[in-house]
């Protein structure tokens, strides 16, 4: 088994692969010891099962080039790991990964107070929530999410009566589609949605990055291990606001898989509007992580949303169809270059998202894109906001 130990990188995400007590096993960043996720051998060469961790079920093949040395890893038949022998070199930009919540301790009087405000959420019916406990707003949050009735939702918004299916946004790099749903998106944890309410992504450039794994020990106890990340040119430009932890009714939700038929993810979505029950005001003093953000490089991906504004900006009609969009160009050969830029880098980013680059004779040239639903509903919004501007034709 020592054939694979070493290091294995996806992104910004690095996974260390060493034998422990005659077992293989894998953990991330800040995995506390004992926690690390098992891989199980099987019948087949270089593949192995994950028993526990955040990709419980899933298989792990380990791949090889054509002079048979060890190349990367192959988890869920859609994660692709780089391998190298050595740890990459420190960042002087802490990465925001491995981050473990803080102590909580529940004692009676404690939890009598925390039940007492659990009544008023459960008969909530959209209401503010006033919030006067003498502990921590995060505790209280935490045992919210342990009775596993809620989903919660962060928003810069305070006002959200009902919550559409409309997206607004997209996630990148989804291959699988589950993050770019047409429906509303929660999760089932306390802390995490604390992030989307309190970044003000107003005032920042580029994507965030966060999220949280849960991993176990052989006891079966569990831990929470987190992430959050923004562009690191605003790290210290202090880039966070008040905002607003909505708590939905679970009951329309779903959870959604990590991949296609693998384990379950913390991320669950409702395809139907849903109300809040309540809604809970928080500032950034109330995230426990929020000295702990780190940062990365999106010098590439505000690249890709020069180029793609370029193109938008270029286009004088448009067709919408169900999960597409075609796009009429006001071409030139400075634009033709543009495009031959954009489309590898879009791909990269969105990589279910088709494209056709069409001349037609009589009907001028239209950049044709496909996608999931909620990247086409983005980018029909950012045409739909082009054409109706003045002179946008």
């Amino acid at each position: 088994m020592q054939q694979y130990e070493g290091y294995y990188s996806l992104d910004s995400l690095l996974l260390t692969v060493r034998v422990q007590n005659g077992r293989l096993t894998t953990s991330a960043p800040g995995v506390p010891e004992g926690y690390e996720m098992v891989l199980e051998p099987t019948d087949t060469p270089h593949t192995f099962t994950l028993l526990r961790g955040p990709m419980a079920g899933a298989t792990a093949v380990f791949q090889h080039n054509a002079n048979g040395q060890l190349a990367g890893v192959k988890v869920g038949n859609e994660f692709e790991f780089s391998y190298s022998a050595e740890p990459p070199p420190a960042s002087d930009i802490p990465t925001g990964q491995g981050l473990l919540p803080p102590e909580m301790h529940l004692d009676a009087g404690k939890v009598a107070d925390f039940a007492a405000l659990l009544d008023e959420v459960l008969g909530g019916d959209g209401r503010t929530l006033t919030y006067d406990l003498p502990y921590p707003k995060h505790e209280f949050l935490r045992y919210l999410a342990a009775q596993e009735m809620f989903i919660f939702h962060g928003s810069a918004k305070a006002d959200i009566e009902e919550f559409s299916t409309r997206r607004t946004s997209m996630e990148l790099k989804d291959k699988s589609g589950r993050g770019n749903v047409q429906g509303i998106y929660g999760t089932h944890d306390g802390l995490w949605p604390l992030f989307f309410a309190l970044v003000n992504r107003s005032k920042i450039s580029g994507s965030i990055r966060n999220g949280v794994q849960f991993y176990q020990n052989d006891m079966g106890d569990e831990i929470g291990v987190y992430h959050f990340s923004i562009n690191q040119d605003w790290l210290d430009k202090d880039p966070w606001q008040n905002g607003t932890l909505y708590v939905l009714p679970r009951k329309t939700f779903r959870q959604m898989p990590l991949a296609p038929g693998g384990p379950l993810s913390n991320e669950w979505v409702s395809e139907v509007p849903v109300k809040p029950l309540v809604r809970i005001p928080v500032a950034p003093e109330d995230f426990p992580f929020l000295a702990q953000v780190g940062g990365h490089d999106d010098s590439e991906l505000i690249n890709l949303g020069t180029l793609g504004e370029q193109i938008t900006q270029a286009t004088i009609a448009a067709d919408f169809g169900e999960g597409c969009l075609n796009m009429k160009l006001d071409y030139t050969p400075e634009l033709g270059g543009t495009i031959l830029q954009y489309i590898p880098l879009a791909q990269k980013y969105i990589p279910t998202a088709r494209f056709v680059l069409r001349f037609e004779p009589e009907a001028g040239v239209w950049l044709e894109m496909s996608g999931p639903p909620a990247v086409m509903q983005v980018m029909r919004d950012r045409v739909e906001k082009h054409l109706a501007e003045p002179n946008s034709e």
